[in-house]
């Protein structure tokens, strides 16, 4: 049973990948073309791929051949909430390293992950919750009983680049965890290049936004290009 989700996710994943990347084409257009409306649309949309990617990569991760036998991913997904199941998926993967592994290291790398999966997984999993029910402007309570303010805040402050940044980081988040549940020989390779990685990409784009993407794009040569591509094409049609 295993291998057959784990199939069916592999394609649902890859069709996802794909049209992530058919999104972000249309939003540099958006950009270049300094089209507003559709780049809230686009928004919109992307925070609601990521929705799926999320999912659909999770179940994915827990069902890849090798990585968790039949009685853990039960464990896993019997777990009452998403903060639960990752963790108990990190817990079953910590358990796969060597036993003569450096200690103090792998608490220090277990901790650095659990920081990591609190503020970009399961943080933003009450937004992506927020958006996949259509509470795309005022956002209620579990109960839809009365707003959520602070949601609702966190909801207008979400711009195209921070949800591109989410994608980014649960990439490689879960990467790290898939190494350390299939590659035990060789996850000080792997794993720690990866997680290393991961840090370092996180504090590099702590600072990006959609304005620091407008004017990467806008102040391009490959723009520049474009605009007199466009308006020698405006005077052929006058």
């Amino acid at each position: 049973m295993s291998e057959k989700i784990f199939r069916a996710s592999t394609l649902n994943v890859k069709d996802l990948k794909k049209q992530r990347n058919r999104i972000l084409a249309l939003v540099n257009r958006a950009i270049r073309e300094k089209n507003d409306a559709d780049l809230i649309s686009l928004t919109k949309m992307y925070a609601l791929l990521y929705s799926a990617y999320a999912e659909m990569s999770f179940l994915k991760l827990i069902h890849t051949p090798k990585a968790f036998s039949e009685s853990e991913i039960l464990q896993i997904v019997n777990r009452r909430n998403l903060e639960e199941k990752w963790e108990k998926c990190v817990e079953f993967a910590f358990k796969k390293l060597n036993l003569d592994a450096n200690l103090g290291e792998i608490a220090n790398k277990k901790q650095t992950l659990r920081k990591i999966l609190m503020e970009y997984i399961i943080k933003p999993s009450q937004i992506r919750n927020k958006v996949a029910h259509g509470q795309w402007i005022i956002c209620l309570n579990n109960d839809c009983t009365q707003e959520n303010k602070e949601i609702t805040l966190n909801m207008q402050q979400l711009d195209f680049v921070r949800i591109d940044r989410y994608f980014s980081i649960y990439e490689k988040f879960q990467q790290c965890i898939l190494d350390l549940s299939v590659s035990q020989k060789t996850h000080y390779r792997d794993y720690y290049i990866i997680i290393t990685d991961l840090e370092n990409y996180i504090d590099s784009t702590e600072l990006w936004s959609l304005e620091t993407k407008k004017q990467k794009i806008l102040s391009s040569q490959k723009y520049q290009r474009y605009q007199i591509k466009k308006n020698l094409n405006n005077r052929n049609i006058d």
